[in-house]
């Protein structure tokens, strides 16, 4: 998939996915993240998430996945999925056995830096091709 720069200005979580028919990326919904709350445990700590916002995966043919996006120090960060997360004492396990705490949310839709970063995520999981979606590089 090629992007003017126009779109990318205009970049939204559900243009990530150019085959809409086999998934979507958007924000998670309330029911959503209320299915993963729960005891964090104990993991690896990799610091402090900021802007951050839980984004859905959904493609047609396997499972919901939720991951968090934002900013890890002054670095975009997209984490593997979301195993547990607990908003009251601000953190969340993902399915690496990273725990990582929760600063402030961002509200709304996520900046384009961070859905640029969604794209480098899908592509280093290898699903790019199949799903076209961009190519990002920087």
């Amino acid at each position: 998939m090629t992007l003017t720069l126009e779109q990318l200005q205009n970049l939204t979580l559900d243009d990530v996915v150019g085959r809409r028919d086999l998934a979507r990326v958007r924000l998670a919904t309330p029911e959503e993240v209320s299915a993963l709350s729960g005891p964090i445990g104990e993991g690896r700590d990799r610091g402090t998430l900021s802007d951050w916002r839980l984004v859905a995966i959904d493609a047609r043919d396997g499972p919901l996945e939720v991951v968090l996006l934002g900013n890890l120090e002054a670095l975009n960060w997209g984490t593997s999925p979301v195993r547990a997360v607990d908003l009251d004492a601000g953190q969340a396990r993902t399915r690496s056995g990273s725990v990582y705490h929760l600063g402030e949310a961002g509200e709304g839709a996520p900046p384009v830096d961070h859905i640029l970063h969604m794209c480098v995520l899908l592509r280093h999981w290898g699903l790019g091709a199949a799903l076209d979606i961009p190519q990002v590089f920087y």
